[in-house]
C-alpha cells in the first residue's frame, strides 16, 4: 500500500471514530440531571451527527475509489458500518421519546450511570434489535471500564 493509500485509511478511521469519541464524557450522570427537551435536543442532535458521519463517510470512500480503485480495505468499511447500525433498530426507528424513556429506565440502576450515552444508545437498540447477547457484552465491558477494570 503506497502512502496515498495509508493516509486514506487513516482519514477513514478518524471519519468513522470521531463523532463517537467526542461524547464518551456524557455519562448517565449528565443524564439524569437533564430536563425533557435537552434529552430530546440530545437524541435528535446525535442521530442527526450520526447522519452526517455517515454521509462524509461515504463521500470519503467514494472519493477514494474514484482515485485509487481497490486501494480501500474492506474490513475497515465493513466494521464501521456494522458499529453504525448498532445505532438502529426497526421497532423504535425515530421514536426519540420512546428512547428516552428506555434510557431513563436504563439509568434507574445505578451501576449503569457512568456509561456513556452513546453505548447506551447503542446496547439499549441492540437489545430491542433481538440481539441480546452483543447487547450484554457491551453493557458488561462498559460496566468494567467503569469499574476500573474490576
Amino acid at each position: 500500500m503506497n502512502s496515498q493509500g495509508r493516509w486514506a485509511a487513516i482519514l477513514l478511521t478518524c471519519v468513522a471514530l470521531s463523532p463517537l469519541l467526542a461524547q464518551r464524557d456524557v455519562t448517565g450522570t449528565q443524564w439524569e440531571s437533564w430536563k425533557p427537551d435537552r434529552r430530546m435536543g440530545y437524541l435528535i442532535g446525535f442521530y442527526a451527527g450520526l447522519k452526517a458521519d455517515y454521509a462524509g463517510f461515504q463521500a470519503a470512500e467514494r472519493g477514494q475509489n474514484l482515485a485509487q480503485p481497490g486501494m480501500t480495505n474492506p474490513m475497515v468499511t465493513a466494521r464501521y458500518k456494522l458499529e453504525r447500525s448498532e445505532y438502529y433498530s426497526r421497532n423504535i426507528k425515530y421514536d426519540f421519546k420512546l428512547l428516552a424513556r428506555m434510557m431513563d429506565a436504563f439509568y434507574a440502576d445505578a451501576d449503569n450511570l457512568a456509561i456513556p450515552l452513546p453505548e447506551t444508545i447503542r446496547i439499549l437498540r441492540l437489545r430491542d434489535a433481538g440481539q441480546t447477547e452483543r447487547a450484554d457484552f457491551l453493557l458488561l465491558r462498559e460496566r468494567r471500564k467503569s469499574l476500573g477494570g474490576r
